[in-house]
Parts: C-alpha cells; sequence; structure tokens
C-alpha cells in the first residue's frame, strides 16, 4: 500500500524521490534516481528508480 501510495504521489505531482542504498560489507552508498525530466515522464522516472532500487537489493545492499 505505501509504495502505491509514493508512486501516485510520483505521477501526480511529476517528480520521483531519490533511494539511497549503503553495502552492509564495506558503508559504500549509492543512490538511485531518475534521468528523466521532472514532469515530462513520471512512470518512466519511477520505473527507472525500481529497477535501479531492485539491483542493488539483489546485490545485498540495504535501503537507508
Amino acid at each position: 500500500m505505501g509504495k502505491t501510495i509514493l508512486v501516485l504521489a510520483g505521477v501526480l505531482c511529476g517528480c520521483v524521490p531519490a533511494q539511497i542504498f549503503r553495502d552492509p560489507a564495506t558503508g559504500q552508498t549509492a543512490q538511485c534516481s531518475a534521468s528523466s525530466p521532472p514532469g515530462l515522464f513520471p512512470i518512466v522516472a519511477q520505473w527507472e528508480v525500481d529497477k535501479c532500487a531492485e539491483t542493488y537489493e539483489r546485490m545485498g545492499w540495504r535501503r537507508q
């Protein structure tokens, strides 16, 4: 439910919040953000962030 609300909010305002990840082994951080211009293609931007987040989660990184 919470993710649905975030996606809906992103679609309505045209913005997608960046997500920060940390590697628990090294402490290194990474950010998933969208390259699409805000307000132009919010669904595409959310897809980019989600795919990035899935990649880091598969590698064992944790969301901050």
